[in-house]
C-alpha cells in the first residue's frame, strides 16, 4: 500500500467504524465512565487506547452516545445514511450555528424524512450545515499546492473526513488512493 494508507502491523479494533459503530463504542465507554470527570481520568485514556482511539476522540464518541437517545438512533440509522460529521454537528454544533439543540435535531429528523421520501440515500454535512444556517466550509484545496493538500491529511479532522468518505462508499477507496498517488 502507499505511505498515505499504510497497512497497520496489527489493525486497531475500531479503525474503520461507521457512525452507528462509533456511538456503540461511546455507549460501552459511557457505562464504565458515566461522568465528565471520569472521562478525563487516566483509566479512561487506557480504555480509549484499548479501543484503538485517542482520548479526545473517545470523549467525542461518549458525548454522542449521551446525546442520541434510542428513538433518535432508530431514525438516524435506518434507510437514509447520516454521516458521522452530520451527527457530530447535530449533537455538538461544531460550526457554531447558534441553533438550539432541539432545533438542530428537528432539522436533522426533517432532512432524514425528506431524503427517505425522495428516495435519496444520504444526508450530507453541507446540506445539513446549510439547513441550520451555519457557516459553510470552503474548499481551500483549490488554492493550495499539492504538497500543502497532502500535509492537510495530518490534521485529524481532514483525515477523518477522508475515512468517512471511504466508509460511506467502500468502493471509493480505490478512487481515493488513485487521486492521492497522482
Amino acid at each position: 500500500m502507499t505511505a498515505l494508507f499504510p497497512e497497520p502491523a496489527s489493525p486497531a479494533p475500531y479503525g474503520d467504524l461507521d457512525a452507528a459503530a462509533r456511538i456503540k463504542v461511546g455507549d460501552a465507554l459511557l457505562v464504565q465512565f458515566p461522568s465528565d470527570a471520569a472521562c478525563r481520568s487516566s483509566a479512561f485514556k487506557r480504555a480509549a487506547a484499548r479501543h484503538g482511539l485517542q482520548a479526545a476522540r473517545a470523549r467525542e464518541y461518549v458525548a454522542l452516545a449521551q446525546w442520541f437517545s434510542p428513538d433518535m438512533r432508530a431514525r438516524i440509522f435506518t434507510d437514509v445514511q447520516v454521516s458521522y460529521s452530520v451527527l457530530r454537528e447535530a449533537a455538538c454544533d461544531y460550526s457554531r450555528s447558534g441553533t438550539p439543540d432541539h432545533q438542530r435535531w428537528d432539522t436533522l429528523r426533517s432532512m432524514i424524512e425528506t431524503a427517505a421520501n425522495q428516495g435519496r440515500k444520504r444526508v450530507t454535512a453541507s446540506e445539513y450545515r446549510s439547513a441550520i444556517g451555519s457557516r459553510q466550509i470552503p474548499n481551500q484545496a483549490s488554492a493550495m499546492p499539492a504538497e500543502a493538500v497532502v500535509r492537510q491529511l495530518e490534521r485529524p479532522d481532514v483525515w477523518q473526513a477522508v475515512v468517512d468518505y471511504i466508509v460511506a462508499d467502500p468502493a471509493s477507496r480505490r478512487e481515493v488512493l488513485l487521486r492521492l498517488s497522482a
